[in-house]
């Protein structure tokens, strides 16, 4: 879990790698102050973000925000269908296209989306995991879905495919 994250958050294996020592190094280290009446994964994915969020200012050119909003302005809201066999086949070029628009995400919503849809955790722990407003984590993650949205419609286009 502690890598998936780093990794969806930095993009590489070598960045990731190196967010997930920092994790551990830091959890061994900050063990003795860890409250048992809190959730083990909220604290933990807390101190992945913060280190990913670290990782990245080390290695960002100055102005670099982790939590932006500027894509609402970009967003299309489709209606998903359920596919067919034509689209089955096609589908396997459309998720090489979702992973590349994931991975262009602001760090924010990136990591807001791969919590929920690849962690499958619920916006609350998401919030609490790493100290956001529920409807911060809200705006982040509908930010990253329409985006996504977006982007597989417009690759959808692109490539001829059922729209």
């Amino acid at each position: 879990m502690v890598y998936r994250l780093a990794y969806q958050f930095a993009g590489n294996h070598y960045d990731a790698e190196d967010i997930a020592q920092d994790v551990f190094i830091k959890v061994f280290r900050s063990l003795d102050r860890f409250r048992y009446d809190a959730q083990l994964t909220s604290w933990l994915y807390r101190i992945v973000m913060n280190a990913c969020i670290d990782h990245k200012r080390r290695h960002a050119p100055a102005g670099w925000a982790p939590f932006t909003e500027d894509a609402e302005l970009r967003m299309a809201n489709t209606p998903e269908e359920r596919p067919g066999p034509e689209e089955q086949a096609y589908g396997g070029q459309l998720g090489e296209v979702l992973e590349a628009e994931v991975a262009r995400l602001p760090p924010g919503q990136r990591l807001v989306f791969t919590m929920r849809h690849h962690e499958g955790l619920k916006l609350t722990e998401i919030a609490d995991a790493l100290g956001l407003a529920e409807g911060t984590v809200k705006r982040q993650l509908h930010a990253a879905v329409h985006r996504l949205r977006a982007a597989l419609t417009r690759a959808r286009v692109t490539a001829g495919g059922p729209a």
